[in-house]
């Protein structure tokens, strides 16, 4: 009985890198007795609850990542995912796994929570359980700079696991719920769609953090005011310099009606007095010391005018 429990174990450990759970050595017939007996004789490695490796059996990242999914039953994901798909060069100091968002799973690893994690956000490499690249590429914009992400992303389209159409509906299905990251991973689409607009909170929220850390004042955000018998919202503005800001989205003139009410909006807006500053995605991404630098000149030339 006992060969043949060993046999038991040695085929279910051989195809989860020499890994085995307790549930797992039950279920094939072990006793809890005969579990301890394996784990006294050293013949069973205790990695973490409830999870062993089999003695002389590798142990090594890409080892304890499994073993943290078998003790969570989840999926590595984020930079994990991302080193394991080849994404980026390097792991993080503990596995980084997503679980379902009602699990209350206690254990030593980057733990993220999420209720929309779907099969189809998933798959395996040797063996360990993984989001896809998709899927990764998108969390992976909440725990990385702007850079690494960008590196990701290019590996990712080079070596075809993911493409920018398959990635794009993903990234809406999950922008629409909120999520971190989210911010960080449509500029980088933006940059290779120019129909793709950022959404509008997004452009304002980024240009007043600009404007913010650089230490100028904070604009009137929503301002309103009438022209010629009409209104009109401006996104950021100096009232009492008579300068407004807007984020330029990509796309969002792409119809001629639009485009058209736009520009008479501004004429008569400028007629009245006002200075219009107007700034895109990519603008404010990379070079918002431009874009400080531009909203201080205005300022000054306006302070000297009113002055």
């Amino acid at each position: 009985m006992d060969a043949e429990l060993e046999r038991r174990l040695a085929r279910r450990a051989a195809s989860q890198s020499g890994l085995i759970t307790r549930q797992q050595l039950l279920k094939i017939g072990f006793s809890d007795h005969q579990i301890r007996g394996r784990v006294t004789s050293a013949r069973l490695v205790v990695l973490h609850r409830s999870v062993y490796l089999v003695a002389g059996a590798p142990l090594n990242d890409a080892v304890w990542l499994q073993a943290a999914t078998l003790v969570t039953g989840g999926v590595a994901s984020h930079r994990s995912a991302a080193h394991l798909l080849g994404l980026i060069d390097s792991s993080p100091s503990r596995p980084e796994i997503t679980i379902d968002s009602t699990g209350g799973v206690r254990a030593p690893f980057i733990m993220h929570r999420s209720a929309d994690l779907l099969s189809r956000d998933t798959t395996s490499v040797n063996g360990v359980p993984t989001t896809n690249a998709t899927r990764t590429l998108i969390d992976l914009g909440s725990v990385v700079r702007s850079g690494a992400l960008e590196a990701a992303l290019e590996r990712a389209l080079l070596a075809r696991v993911t493409t920018f159409d398959r990635l794009l509906r993903r990234f809406f299905q999950l922008a629409a719920k909120g999520r971190p990251g989210i911010a960080a991973m449509r500029s980088l689409l933006v940059e290779r769609d120019q129909t793709l607009a950022p959404a509008e909170s997004d452009l304002e929220t980024l240009l007043l953090k600009i404007l913010r850390e650089a230490g100028l004042p904070a604009p009137v955000r929503q301002h309103h005011v009438v022209v010629a018998g009409q209104a009109f919202r401006l996104d950021a503005a100096y009232p009492d310099l008579m300068i407004f800001m807007e984020g330029d989205g990509f796309g969002v003139h792409s119809q001629r009606d639009p485009f058209e009410r736009d520009r008479s909006r501004q004429n008569l807006l400028v007629v009245a007095g006002w200075l219009p500053l107007r700034f895109t995605w990519r603008r404010l991404c990379r070079s918002p010391e431009g874009v400080v630098g531009e909203v201080h000149a205005a300022r000054v030339l306006r302070q000297c005018m009113f002055s």
